[in-house]
């Protein structure tokens, strides 16, 4: 099961359930929320993983590895963070572009792009949920992926909506992914056996859920949610 606990420009955690273990997906929130979405209870929890330093995305970094949660990001990322428990540095782990495992999780990173020192992108598999693309925060889908069973995918705006952006919204183009772009990208990929799609980090300003619902499932005919906190796609 994956569960949004919270999506967008003000903070994003998410959890993947699977074979009695929890994969936390960002902690871009206060801890107390990410406790509470976790019923209180860390005794399933086996990692975090980390996408870049921007704190709607690390929040509460340094709760995580205290409660005795390790933490994997890239190189990049993590010298972009603030760690303050450094006592607890050990439970920083820096992934390259190679398979590594998470408990009964195995993790595939990837390069996205993005504004940050070394942003990545998540291929995730476990046996009782199977394969999940996790990826959120770039312009642009450098890499097409095949057979997915779940999608959790940035859909930050729409092109239609952006043609008078003052000069401060303007870094949304490069490095954010729009509607038509996600559109043009999930065309190359093989869905025929993928479930569902999720679409995250929706701009407050600029996104309109029911439209990018509607066009996603029209472009892909699969069944798409908006993830709101408190949605559980199965």
């Amino acid at each position: 099961m994956i569960k949004v606990l919270a999506s967008g420009s003000k903070g994003n955690c998410y959890t993947v359930q699977a074979g009695g273990e929890i994969l936390l997906l960002e902690c871009g929130i206060g801890w107390k929320d990410i406790l509470k979405g976790l019923n209180f209870d860390l005794s399933k929890v086996v990692g975090c993983l980390i996408t870049h330093e921007h704190k709607d995305h690390c929040k509460a970094v340094n709760e995580v590895m205290k409660a005795g949660i390790d933490i994997y990001m890239s190189e990049g990322t993590a010298a972009g963070i603030e760690f303050k428990n450094h006592i607890y540095d050990y439970r920083v782990n820096t992934v390259k572009d190679d398979i590594f495992h998470v408990g009964n999780f195995k993790v595939l990173p990837f390069r996205v792009q993005h504004d940050t020192n070394e942003p990545l992108g998540f291929l995730i598999y476990h046996k009782d949920i199977g394969k999940i693309v996790f990826v959120t925060d770039t312009y642009y889908l450098k890499y097409v992926f095949h057979n997915a069973d779940h999608i959790l995918v940035e859909c930050n705006y729409s092109e239609r909506d952006i043609k008078d952006l003052p000069d401060y919204k303007v870094r949304v183009l490069k490095s954010h992914l729009s509607l038509e772009t996600l559109q043009e990208s999930l065309m190359l990929w093989d869905l025929e056996k993928t479930k569902t799609i999720t679409l995250i980090h929706l701009s407050e300003a600029n996104g309109d859920p029911e439209y990018f619902k509607e066009e996603i499932e029209f472009t892909t005919g699969k069944r798409t949610f908006i993830a709101v906190p408190g949605l559980e796609v199965k």
